[in-house]
């Protein structure tokens, strides 16, 4: 097949095949995968951009360690295989939280859909062991506490180890899970940078990233949703108003 088809014509066909199959087509030997490489991962990539916002794409990248588009569209189908596979024992779940992730857009920006994508990677072989995982499901853990004075212990804890990988873009989940356990005055505790370099932003920083997240929620208030459609959990500007005071005063201190 490889021989009887010019580049022109295979790039045309592949146009009507999905990323998988033109990655089995690839496989089929060494002049057709040289033919199909550019087509293949322009056709990723427009998938990608399609189903991907800026925040999702941060938390898959996170989850699977990578960012090529093209693992990162089979690890995607791996969780909706997972997710498809263990519906019905999602839906006899008891507590509310994990009731509450299964309502939510898998490929949504907001701190549930992240909790949801976390708990279906822990399901699979070569995932659940990793640092990012891990990591995600004592964020779950903690939202899933019932006792609110243990629920932001283990949130702060589980934030504080992830606090190196939050950036400026993904500071809303931290502050959606402190507005959870009704715990935003402690968020600089949580992600603030420490005397011996670990952790996450200092001071300055994590106030600069408050301010545009701020100013993001008053144009798009939506963007502080988080939950299901009909019972959702909403962040507000106005939320962030006394945690950024108080960065304000103690870095005039």
């Amino acid at each position: 097949m490889a021989t009887c088809l010019s580049d022109a014509p295979l790039v045309a066909i592949s146009g009507f095949l999905n990323v998988q199959v033109v990655g089995r087509l690839r496989a089929t030997s060494r002049s057709m995968g040289a033919d199909l490489a550019l087509h293949m991962e322009t056709s990723a990539l427009q998938a990608w951009e399609s189903i991907a916002g800026p925040l999702t794409n941060a938390h898959y990248q996170e989850l699977f360690g990578s960012s090529q588009i093209v693992k990162l569209l089979c690890q995607r189908r791996c969780l909706y295989n997972v997710n498809a596979a263990t519906q019905f024992s999602q839906w006899r779940t008891e507590t509310a939280v994990a009731r509450l992730m299964q309502g939510v857009d898998l490929d949504a920006g907001d701190l549930f859909s992240c909790l949801r994508r976390a708990c279906l990677a822990s399901q699979l072989c070569g995932l659940e062991k990793t640092l990012p995982v891990v990591h995600w499901m004592h964020v779950l853990g903690a939202v899933e506490e019932q006792d609110p004075v243990q629920a932001k212990l283990l949130a702060g804890e589980a934030w504080r180890a992830m606090a190196p990988l939050v950036t400026k873009q993904t500071v809303l989940w931290p502050v959606q899970t402190a507005h959870f356990v009704d715990d935003l005055c402690s968020l600089g505790h949580w992600l603030l940078r420490a005397k011996d370099g670990s952790g996450g932003p200092d001071a300055p920083e994590l106030l600069s990233w408050l301010g545009a997240l701020a100013c993001q929620l008053e144009t798009t208030p939506a963007l502080g949703r988080y939950g299901p459609a009909g019972d959702t959990s909403q962040v507000r500007a106005r939320h962030l108003t006394k945690l950024m005071q108080s960065l304000q005063e103690s870095i005039l201190r």
